[in-house]
C-alpha cells in the first residue's frame, strides 16, 4: 500500500460473495473497471455493509498476512516465524525474511513491504467501510456491530504494525488527492486511540457462540485490546481486557481428554476449528471456491522450504517439567556433541518429553502420512514443522481449508500471565494460568516444578518460555522477542545451534548487528513516495 494515494475510488465490485462465510473477492476495491458499481449507489443498504465487511475480512487471507505461500513468493505468518528462533529458511538466503535472521536486511527487502502492504490494505478496507457506514439506513444494533467489527479488525493491523515497525502512519479514515499522505506517530500515540477506540466499542461485538462463523466475538474484540495492551506495557489494560475472556471459554481436548499430544495436535485440525478455544481465525473453504488456503502446501511430504530450528527443539523440557540438560529422563548422551547428525538421528532424544513437541514438529522417527522418516527428513536441522499441515489432506495442499487461528485461548491465558508478573502480582496469581495451559497437555504444576515464593524474574522465565512452546508458528514469536529485548539472545540461539550441531544443520548465519536488528525500517518506497514520513533513526 502506498500511502501516497494517487487515485479517487470509483466503486465496489464484489464477485462470488459468500456472506454466511465471510468470504469475498480478493478484489475488494478495483480501479478504472467499468463493470463496476457507482461509489454514490453501492452504500444503500444493511447488505452493501456486509458485503463492506466481508471484504475487511477477506483481507485477513492474503499470502503476506495471515495466509503463506512458501513457493509463491507469500512472506506469511509461517515465513515470518522461521525468520526467528524458532526456525530457518531451508532452500536458502533467496527466501524473504532470511536477511532478517542473516542481519543483513535493507529498507527495500520485499519483506518489509509486503507486510506493511498486507496491513494497511486491511486497515484501508476497514476505513472505507467505516466512513460510510453512518449514512446507511439500518438498524443502530447492526450498525453498531458492524462498526465494532471493523474497528477490531483495524486494532489487529495497528498492533502488527507497531509490533515491528514501531512508529507508522495511523490512518482512521480514507485518504484523498486533496490529503494524500500521512506522517507517521508514535507507537504510544497509536496505543492510546486503539485502545480507546477498542473500550467503547467492544461491548457492541456479539458473545461468543452467538456470532456468525468467521465474524468476530466480544471475545475475540477483547483479545486483540489485551494483545495491544500486552505489547506497549499496559498491563491494567491487559488485565482488564482478557478479564473479559477468560472463564467465557475454555482449551479443547480431544475425546476425554487422557491423549495429552491429541490434545494439542487434533486443535489443528479442521474439525475443531470451531471449538471453544478458538477466539479468532482466518475462516479459509475449499476446495475449488477460491477461498482456500496455501499455508499448507507441502509437496505431499513433510514441508522442505521451512524449518524448525534444534534451540526450538530442545526447549521443550521432558514431562517431569525440567529441561532437557537437568532432566533424569533424559538420555545424556544425547547432550554429547556429534550424537545426534543428519545420517545417524539420535531417537532417544525425542522420548519423554512435552506432548507439544511431536505435536508441532516432525521429527525422526515419526510418521507422515503412514511413512515413517528417519534419517531422511527434508530438513537441515532434521526439525520439520508439523503444525498447520495435514498430512491426510495433501491433495488439497494448494486449496486448503483448515482455517488460521489468530488468537486462541491458551494466548489469552499466558498473556494475562504476563500482564500480572510484570504488575509483580503474587505468584499464587499468576501462575493458575500458566498450570491451565500446562495441565491440557499433562505437563506439571509450576509449583510442582519450579517451587512456590517464585521472584518476578523467575516467573517471566516461566511465561516467555511456555509463551515459546505452546504458541509455536503462530506468528508471535517475533513480536515477543522484540519486546522482551531478546533479539540478540536469539540470534546467539542460532549461533549455538551451528555451533554444537554443525555446520549442516544451519541454512545460513545468523548475525546481530545491534538496534538496528530491533525494529523494522519503513520500507523504502514508503519514504520515497510520502514526503512526510521520516526513516527510524536506527535505519537512517
Amino acid at each position: 500500500m502506498k500511502l501516497k494515494f494517487n487515485h479517487l475510488y470509483r466503486g465496489l465490485l464484489f464477485s462470488g460473495l459468500m456472506l454466511a462465510n465471510i468470504s469475498c473477492s480478493d478484489s475488494f476495491l478495483e480501479l478504472d473497471n467499468p463493470n463496476q458499481v457507482s461509489d454514490n449507489t453501492f452504500w444503500q443498504s444493511e447488505s452493501d455493509a456486509l458485503m463492506a465487511l466481508a471484504a475487511c475480512y477477506d483481507a485477513l487471507q492474503s499470502d503476506h498476512l495471515y495466509d503463506d505461500n512458501v513457493d509463491g513468493g507469500g512472506f506469511g505468518f509461517l515465513m515470518r516465524e522461521t525468520s526467528t528462533d524458532n526456525g530457518q529458511h531451508t532452500w536458502g538466503d533467496w527466501m524473504q525474511g532470511s536477511t532478517v535472521s542473516k542481519g543483513t536486511s535493507a529498507t527495500t527487502d520485499g519483506c518489509f513491504s509486503n507486510y506493511w502492504n498486507a496491513n494497511y490494505e486491511l486497515i484501508k478496507r476497514c476505513n472505507l467501510l467505516l466512513s460510510k457506514i453512518d449514512a446507511i439506513p439500518m438498524e443502530d444494533k447492526a450498525k453498531g456491530t458492524i462498526k465494532a467489527e471493523a474497528i477490531a479488525l483495524r486494532a489487529l493491523g495497528y498492533c502488527n504494525l507497531t509490533s515491528l515497525y514501531r512508529d507508522v502512519p495511523y490512518i482512521t479514515a480514507p485518504l484523498t488527492l486533496e490529503n494524500p499522505e500521512a506522517p507517521k506517530e508514535l507507537k504510544s500515540t497509536i496505543a492510546d486511540k486503539v485502545l480507546a477506540d477498542l473500550k467503547a466499542n467492544n461491548p457492541n461485538l456479539p458473545p461468543k457462540g452467538t456470532e456468525q462463523k468467521g465474524r468476530m466475538s466480544q471475545e475475540a474484540g477483547y483479545a486483540i485490546m489485551g494483545r495491544m495492551a500486552l505489547f506497549n506495557q499496559r498491563w491494567d489494560d491487559a488485565i482488564e481486557a482478557y478479564n473479559n475472556v477468560i472463564g467465557k471459554v475454555s482449551l479443547f481436548k480431544s475425546g476425554d481428554g487422557t491423549d495429552y499430544e491429541a490434545n494439542f495436535r487434533d486443535l489443528f485440525k479442521e474439525d475443531n476449528e470451531t471449538c471453544d478455544e478458538v477466539l479468532l481465525s482466518v475462516h479459509y473453504t475449499g476446495p475449488g471456491l477460491k477461498e482456500g488456503s496455501t499455508f499448507g502446501v507441502c509437496w505431499n511430504a513433510p514441508l522442505n522450504a521451512i524449518e524448525a530450528s534444534m534451540n526450538l527443539c530442545d526447549d521443550f523440557y521432558c514431562t517431569d517439567g525440567l529441561p532437557i540438560d537437568i532432566s533424569p529422563l533424559f538420555n545424556k548422551g544425547s547432550l554429547e556433541k556429534g550424537k545426534h547428525t543428519q545420517e545417524n538421528p539420535d531417537y532417544a532424544r525425542y522420548e519423554n518429553r512435552d506432548p507439544r513437541l511431536k505435536a508441532t514438529l516432525m521429527l525422526p522417527g515419526m510418521t507422515w502420512n503412514g511413512k515413517e522418516y528417519t534419517n531422511n527428513l527434508p530438513a537441515k536441522s532434521t526439525a520439520c514443522i508439523l503444525k498447520w499441515f495435514t498430512p491426510e489432506n495433501t491433495a488439497n495442499e494448494y486449496d486448503g481449508s483448515l482455517d488460521y487461528y489468530i488468537i486462541r485461548y491458551a494466548e489469552v491465558l499466558l498473556s494475562m500471565a504476563e500482564a500480572k508478573i510484570e504488575k509483580n502480582a503474587p505468584q499464587t496469581e499468576v501462575t493458575p494460568y500458566i498450570n491451565e495451559v500446562r495441565a491440557r497437555v499433562g505437563m506439571p504444576a509450576v509449583e510442582t516444578v519450579e517451587g512456590t515464593s517464585l521472584s518476578q524474574d523467575e516467573l517471566r522465565k516461566i511465561v516467555r518460555h511456555e509463551r515459546r512452546v505452546e504458541l509455536a508458528f503462530e506468528d508471535l514469536r517475533l513480536a515477543d522477542l522484540y519486546r522482551w529485548g531478546e533479539w540478540e539472545n536469539a540470534v546467539k540461539r542460532m549461533q549455538n545451534d551451528k555451533e554444537f550441531y554443525g555446520d549442516k544443520f544451519c541454512v545460513y548465519d545468523f548475525n546481530y548487528r545491534g538496534a538496528q536488528d530491533t525494529v523494522w525500517p519503513i520500507p523504502q518506497g514508503e519514504i520515497d513516495t510520502n514526503k512526510q514520513l521520516v526513516q527510524h533513526d536506527e535505519w537512517k
